[in-house]
């Protein structure tokens, strides 16, 4: 619905809150509001009412603009419209929220028709030059370069809805369209239906997220040199660096040989770097965050550079990429980013989209996850074997990314829990446990002791010169079965019930039932009862958990407690399991999301806790 003469009786500077979905009545919304001077401030289609309302309250909105479809109404609010702060604003852009509370950009006029005037410059865009985009215009990338870039141009916009990347390109073939914009989110999509390139399309312009060197191969392969990436955030409008044009050369370089960098800064734009956080000057500024002066303080320094959050580095005259500083994995004093630790894995043979995330853990600080689309487990299996960074937490399903496709990397791994046990701790149980079964078979091991068990430990463990006990109780587990068992039957079972209920509540497998609680916590799952080796359903079936023992750790070594654990249990080896074959049959039986957190001591891999979730109609 047109809202031009609706609109006509705001005064300027008023702001419109504008909640549809991308496509015409969007665009026609948001020139209006430009054209008229009012302060834009769009919102996800899919936002909630409650969203809807709190924003509009925030920003003192005088008038919403609402609807589904093609169908649309405004409503006024009654609130005022004069405010100080919304002199000279063109647009409030809210972030996702996604760390905290959504932040209000404020852009201004100045800097939005200064950063979509220099883009067109930079890609062409003008009269008999159409441009397109399949992105969503409540995004700064699809509003400022593409929306208003061809406004302000004179040049014909094609819009076009993402999930259809035949139709795209055929909409820019019927246009003529010489440029058009996509992100590397939906390049899998579009080469898996590899429709023939648009005859006078000259490339496609990619941003919102890192394009890895895989896809860029991938496309290449496909399409060749027809690819220009740029970077840039909402704060610094939109785009504030971008890649050369493509040539055959210069995308073998720059795309094929190396991790793809983002490009060279815009006219009158500045980057460096301050301890190897990106720095940004630029006349497109934001004028702060919206009745944030804190954040803003905390984003731009006095002299007036970006703190971006983005962590890189220069290749020559070329910025790179590595992650987010509140992305950085802090393993244990190891500071790993994540697009290096993808590029190792992309390397060692993971394809598929993937990301690597930092997971909370009490030793280390943080350990290294791997949260994965729906990937077959035996690649998953492949990579955590043998490549150099192995995850200690590994979720298949419930990949989160924004709208434009960027990684929620903090917030995925919010949703993970892992655990470490001490090397010297663990080792030290391990000689017990290898002196216990040297010195059983000195003797005549009684016939309930599974002697396969105590052979592999004496095998592959020497026997240490002395004994280290501490007095924990499975340090007196071992003396116990040491010492010798009862002649009596029901005695023998007896103290084998007793020692079992003491070796459960204690360290070590203590640490596999917290671990499991942990998991069920970061799940939102009602606390329960997760007893070591045994599968148990939490949340009314919704979450399944496994604390297990793996069948050997490092070098081929057994587990420590695998002989002792054995003989408690009557000869039971269910405490042992495979991870991948578990995994395996979860997927199998329809659980749309699995995964492991892996307990590790030093070079020991002990085992640890097995997952899957269903996820209920709401989530």
């Amino acid at each position: 619905m047109d809202h031009r003469s609706e609109l006509a009786d705001l005064p300027a500077g008023a702001r419109v809150v504008i909640r549809l979905p991308s496509g015409p009545g969007l665009a026609s919304a948001l020139l209006e509001c430009f054209e008229r001077e009012l302060v834009a401030v769009p919102m996800a289609p899919r936002a909630g009412d409650a969203q809807l309302d709190g924003i509009v309250d925030r920003v003192s909105a005088s008038a919403v603009v609402d609807g589904r479809g093609s169908t649309s109404s405004l409503r006024r609010t009654g609130l005022p419209a004069g405010h100080p702060d919304a002199a000279g604003l063109a647009l409030i852009m809210f972030t996702s929220g996604s760390t905290g509370t959504p932040k209000g950009v404020m852009l201004s006029r100045r800097a939005v028709v200064g950063n979509a005037t220099k883009t067109a410059a930079l890609h062409g865009i003008r009269p008999g030059r159409p441009h397109g985009t399949c992105l969503p215009l409540h995004h700064c990338n699809a509003l400022v370069m593409s929306l208003l870039g061809t406004h302000l141009t004179g040049a014909r916009l094609v819009l076009h809805p993402p999930a259809d990347p035949t139709g795209y390109f055929a909409a820019l073939e019927q246009a003529g369209a010489r440029t058009a914009s996509i992100v590397p989110a939906l390049l899998p999509d579009l080469l898996e239906a590899a429709p023939p390139w648009p005859d006078k399309l000259d490339y496609l312009i990619t941003a919102a997220a890192p394009l890895t060197g895989d896809l860029a191969r991938r496309f290449h392969r496909t399409y060749g040199p027809r690819l220009r990436q740029g970077y840039g955030l909402t704060e610094a409008v939109n785009f504030s660096a971008t890649m050369p044009a493509p040539d055959e050369a210069g995308f073998t370089e720059h795309y094929l040989d190396r991790f793809p960098p983002v490009g060279l800064a815009l006219p009158d734009t500045r980057l460096r770097l301050e301890g190897g956080e990106v720095w940004i000057s630029t006349p497109d500024l934001m004028d702060g965050y919206w009745q944030n002066p804190a954040a803003t303080a905390e984003a731009i320094t006095a002299d007036g550079w970006l703190r971006t959050g983005d962590l890189g580095e220069f290749r020559g005259d070329l910025l790179v990429l590595k992650g987010r500083t509140k992305e950085r994995i802090d393993r244990g004093g190891e500071k790993h980013y994540p697009l290096d630790v993808e590029r190792c894995w992309r390397e060692d043979g993971l394809t598929g989209r993937f990301a690597a995330v930092g997971v909370t853990e009490a030793t280390l600080g943080q350990e290294i996850g791997l949260v994965a689309t729906d990937q077959p487990v035996d690649r998953l299996q492949q990579l955590c074997e043998r490549t150099e960074l192995r995850p200690a937490v590994l979720r298949i399903g419930d990949f989160r990314a924004t709208a434009t496709g960027k990684p929620q990397r903090s917030l995925m791994g919010a949703t993970l829990a892992a655990r470490r046990e001490s090397p010297s701790r663990y080792e030290r149980l391990l000689r017990y446990a290898a002196a216990t079964a040297h010195e059983l078979l000195r003797g005549t091991p009684h016939p309930d002791v599974p002697l396969q068990k105590v052979l592999a430990l004496a095998e592959r463990v020497p026997e240490p010169d002395s004994l280290e006990p501490t007095g924990e109780p499975v340090y007196e587990a071992f003396d116990s079965l040491r010492l010798g068992c009862d002649a009596d039957p029901e005695r023998r079972a007896a103290d084998r019930a007793v020692l079992r209920a003491k070796l459960t509540a204690s360290w070590p497998l203590s640490s596999y039932t917290e671990l499991a609680a942990a998991v069920a916590e970061v799940q939102g799952a009602p606390g329960g009862a997760v007893p070591f080796g045994v599968e148990t359903t939490l949340d009314d079936g919704r979450l399944v958990l496994l604390p297990h023992a793996p069948a050997a750790t490092a070098g081929g070594l057994p587990w420590a407690l695998d002989l002792l654990w054995t003989y408690l249990n009557d000869g039971r080896t269910g405490h042992c399991a495979d991870r991948w074959a578990r995994l395996r049959r979860l997927r199998h039986d329809g659980f749309a999301i699995a995964g492991f957190s892996a307990l590790r001591a030093g070079r020991h891999d002990l085992g640890g806790v097995i997952w899957a979730v269903r996820p209920t109609e709401e989530e």
